[in-house]
């Protein structure tokens, strides 16, 4: 296998694109190593731009790796340790990666719970709220961040109702799932979707809260609709679809939460994972537990820079699945550094 780390001034769209459309299996090292060089000399930079704002993406490196398995063959995750977290705030660490065959861009954040300060938050209740009608309001990912000035921050619950309006429109939306917003009930739990919760001690957990269970105790929760991992082992599941994926994931001491997305829908860029290819890959970034949330469209994930704005990490297809447009989803699930005394 051969990698290229691009700089870290060298936003990652020129360099997947160029190197990521082309013939593999003609490429050697001094053909990387020229298409490189070209690269780094014209380092002209891509932006994505959201129909609420203009949030370009984050300048990290991109760790390009080389396969040649058959497109059938299923994934076979390669070993990441050579690779690096980059810190982005006390206790939040960031990595993206890639995989050429299949063709998927993934990113990933590592939130250590024992950090002094941080929490977790989600959407909080609708301004006339009614459960099943009204529960939150619609936004990007990219508002939902810098309107509660959180550190970083994914789309989280499926919705309705789901057209081309809500999709691109501000306005009320019932959440699908469980949804509690710093203790406060937002969207009653569903046996038919797992959940992701948060205890006001600051312990994650993953798994099926039954409608009539309580939440004592529960500060924060978004649910999903497939546990992908459990107890360190990829679940079998019988739909084989490939879309963009976003998921949440917890290590076996509890320490550590995951957040990831995979960008899908782009063939020459990324095309998607299975439900299986999400358990995988939060198990080799080492999750032992994981949920999938919302995808396709929804798929955002987003950091704030110094200057306190919203800088979009991945690639989302939120309009038409036209990539660099951010849909308006009814929730999210951020993380915050609240200073302590």
């Amino acid at each position: 296998m051969f990698s290229i780390v691009c700089p870290e001034w060298l936003k990652w769209a020129p360099v997947n694109e160029c190197i990521c459309a082309m013939n593999q299996k003609r490429m050697n090292k001094k053909t990387i190593l020229a298409l490189s060089l070209g690269l780094i000399a014209w380092g002209s930079p891509f932006l994505t731009h959201s129909q609420t704002g203009d949030y370009s993406v984050l300048a990290t490196a991109w760790t390009i790796k080389f396969g040649g398995s058959s497109a059938d063959k299923p994934l076979e995750v390669k070993a990441l340790s050579e690779q690096t977290w980059t810190p982005l705030f006390a206790g939040i660490d960031f990595r993206k990666t890639e995989e050429s065959d299949p063709l998927q861009k993934v990113c990933v954040m590592r939130i250590d719970t024992r950090q002094e300060g941080l929490l977790f938050y989600t959407n909080g209740r609708y301004k006339d709220f009614k459960e099943g009608e009204r529960e939150t309001g619609r936004t990007t990912t990219a508002d939902f961040l810098t309107e509660n000035d959180l550190n970083v921050a994914v789309n989280a619950n499926f919705y309705s109702p789901f057209n081309a309006e809500t999709r691109t429109t501000r306005g009320p939306s019932n959440v699908i799932g469980l949804a509690v917003s710093e203790g406060t009930l937002v969207s009653p739990s569903e046996a038919s979707y797992p959940a992701f919760t948060v205890s006001s001690n600051g312990v994650a957990a993953i798994g099926v809260i039954r409608p009539d269970q309580p939440l004592e105790g529960v500060r924060t929760a978004v649910a999903g609709n497939m546990i992908v991992l459990k107890e360190g082992k990829v679940v079998e599941q019988s739909d084989k679809s490939i879309h963009p994926r976003s998921a949440v994931g917890i290590s076996q001491d509890g320490r550590y939460v995951y957040i990831m997305t995979i960008d899908g829908r782009q063939p020459t860029y990324s095309i998607g994972a299975t439900y299986e290819e999400v358990g995988r890959w939060m198990l080799e970034f080492g999750a032992w537990e994981a949920l999938n949330l919302d995808g396709g469209g929804s798929t955002t994930m987003v950091t704030r820079d110094a200057e306190g704005k919203a800088k979009v990490l991945n690639s989302p297809v939120g309009n038409a699945n036209l990539p660099g447009y951010l849909r308006h989803n009814a929730n999210h699930l951020g993380v915050v550094l609240r200073k302590t005394e």
